[in-house]
């Protein structure tokens, strides 16, 4: 045997195995000094962190957790819902100067948070809502909120929301606005009168009005019915940032010369209760 050549051999062994050990020792400290990402504990939730704030009752700091989640994931439906909340409780005692300014209302800036939340997730944040008894108490018991809540109801198709609006007998209240005309408010009563009212000329009752389907039929005197068809609708403010829902009643069909100006449509059953046009 060629003692040479078997100590060249084991000679190149050596080495081989050498070079493979170094090789598996500088990928683990490849690993280990960033050549793969390292495991990172997961940021805290600013909702979550921000509803703990809450339930301690420190509503400020809530407030903004709710504001920076929102900044990270708009379309959050659970830090729209809070923020809702807090809004309310930071704003509810602070008066208005102007209603038609909806940037600084704080009534039409909750309900745009919850028509949002409502939106993204209206099985889950519905029953929220309702169960609410803390943070939107304030916000519940006025009558924007409640119209706001009728059409959700609509929206939702929840049982007995079309018949409580314009089922029979019962009495619901719109609003027909254009921009230089007098607001008009039309009701159509329980006993299916249509009454307008006027703040210049005073009340009338210029028409008829009976349920059809999901939708009413409104007879002007010495006119043909017309039909109307119930919509919910987004109305949008901020610059088309926000918005909230309302409920609507629109003329479907060719509308005949109209006996009185609001015939034409749409009526408007919403949050907005104040002329801002």
């Amino acid at each position: 045997m060629n003692l040479a050549a078997v100590n060249g051999a084991d000679a190149r062994m050596l080495a081989f195995t050498a070079v493979k050990t170094f090789a598996r020792v500088s990928g683990v400290l490849l690993l280990c000094l960033g050549g793969a990402s390292p495991v990172l504990a997961a940021a805290p939730d600013a909702n979550v962190q921000g509803f703990k704030a809450y339930e301690k009752g420190d509503i400020r700091k809530a407030h903004g957790l709710f504001e920076k989640a929102l900044k990270k994931d708009p379309a959050n439906p659970y830090a729209r819902l809070n923020r809702a909340r807090t809004t309310t409780l930071l704003e509810h005692k602070r008066d208005v100067d102007d209603a038609c300014d909806f940037g600084s209302n704080w009534v039409y800036l909750a309900l745009a948070d919850l028509s949002e939340a409502v939106k993204a997730n209206r099985a889950a944040i519905l029953p929220k809502i309702d169960e609410d008894q803390k943070g939107l108490k304030a916000l519940k018991a006025l009558d924007e909120y409640k119209k706001w809540r009728t059409a959700v109801s609509v929206l939702a198709e929840e049982k007995g929301a079309v018949d409580g609006l314009i089922g029979v007998g019962t009495t619901s209240d719109w609003l027909y606005v254009q921009p230089a005309q007098v607001p008009v408010h039309v009701t159509l009563v329980g006993d299916e009168r249509v009454v307008e009212t006027r703040p210049d000329t005073g009340d009338s009752t210029p028409a008829k009005w009976t349920r059809s389907g999901a939708g009413v039929k409104i007879t002007p005197e010495k006119a043909p019915a017309q039909s109307w068809r119930l919509q919910v609708r987004e109305t949008f403010f901020n610059q088309g940032k926000s918005f909230f829902y309302e409920l609507v009643l629109v003329p479907e069909g060719d509308v005949p010369e109209p006996a009185s100006e609001w015939m034409s449509g749409p009526l408007v059953a919403g949050p907005l209760t104040a002329d801002c046009s």
